[in-house]
């Protein structure tokens, strides 16, 4: 009868303590997840800025100079829109994943619409010059509206990506822990 009890009571101690050594991994994968979801989500929140800022400059001088044809646009674009600009976005792709679908999306399309920008304003300045006085004004206007809808797209997902504090974004962890060191004498 002993051998029985001691049994159970070591096949009942080692389940405690792997279901708590469990519970307690999925917990701390958690909280990374959610630090690494913050950190992504201040990232892009930083590139968007920049480029929502070159974006208006480059509307500002593609009001002024290219319109009369002083500079192709595709090279305007580019001196605005560095290789660089987008490298956050480039290199943790992946990590869109970490927001809610809606907002994925709405990141997704941003990129896309600047990425869209590039190749029309490439379009735009074609060497040869096979497009007639009529159509590249109205492609001109046509990329005047993208380049619009590009800033408006960045404004309105700079307001949803606003992050909340982080302890708030933990899951209200840190925020107990945060609440039981006040209390402590």
């Amino acid at each position: 009868m002993p051998d029985s009890i001691s049994l159970f009571t070591v096949f009942v101690s080692g389940s405690v303590s792997a279901f708590t050594g469990y519970v307690a991994s999925r917990v701390s994968q958690r909280l990374q997840q959610r630090r690494n979801a913050y950190t992504y989500r201040l990232a892009v929140i930083s590139e968007i800025r920049t480029l929502r800022d070159r974006l208006s400059q480059y509307e500002l001088f593609f009001l002024n100079k290219v319109a009369t044809s002083e500079l192709p646009v595709i090279k305007a674009l580019n001196v605005f829109l560095q290789p660089g600009a987008m490298a956050v976005f480039a290199n943790n792709a992946s990590s869109v994943g970490l927001f809610d679908t809606r907002t994925a999306l709405r990141v997704l399309r941003f990129y896309a619409a600047v990425r869209a920008l590039q190749g029309h304003a490439s379009v735009l300045s074609d060497p040869d010059g096979r497009m007639d006085p009529a159509q590249l004004r109205l492609e001109l206007h046509r990329h005047q509206a993208m380049l619009r809808g590009a800033r408006r797209q960045s404004q309105r997902l700079v307001r949803r990506l606003r992050p909340r504090p982080l302890f708030v974004e933990l899951g209200g962890y840190a925020a107990s822990a945060l609440h039981a060191f006040k209390r402590s004498p």
